[in-house]
């Protein structure tokens, strides 16, 4: 895992599906549109300056696991991967 920061990139929009499921990302350069599931939108939304750390620990505070902290690396990692791949997150 680093400790960058995930930045968001700036020429798309987000809609979420009416019953909050998963959300609609209309990117404008190419145009295009994606579909995130409810855990990569909500990955996507704590890239707001936080450093993946920091991102990490909100996904396992979520966890009701004892190996909440590693298995929440490891799908972090993964979801900004896929972010990173949709142009919609840097760093």
């Amino acid at each position: 895992m680093s400790d960058g920061i995930p930045e968001r990139t700036r020429d798309w929009e987000l809609e979420p599906f009416a019953d909050m499921s998963s959300a609609f990302v209309f990117l404008n350069n190419p145009l295009r549109v994606t579909v995130l599931d409810k855990l990569t939108w909500y990955v996507l939304e704590l890239c707001d300056g936080r450093s993946e750390t920091d991102i990490v620990a909100r996904v396992a505070a979520q966890s009701r696991t004892s190996q909440g902290q590693a298995k929440a690396a490891g799908i972090v990692a993964d979801r900004l991967r896929v972010l990173r791949r949709q142009g919609l997150v840097t760093a």
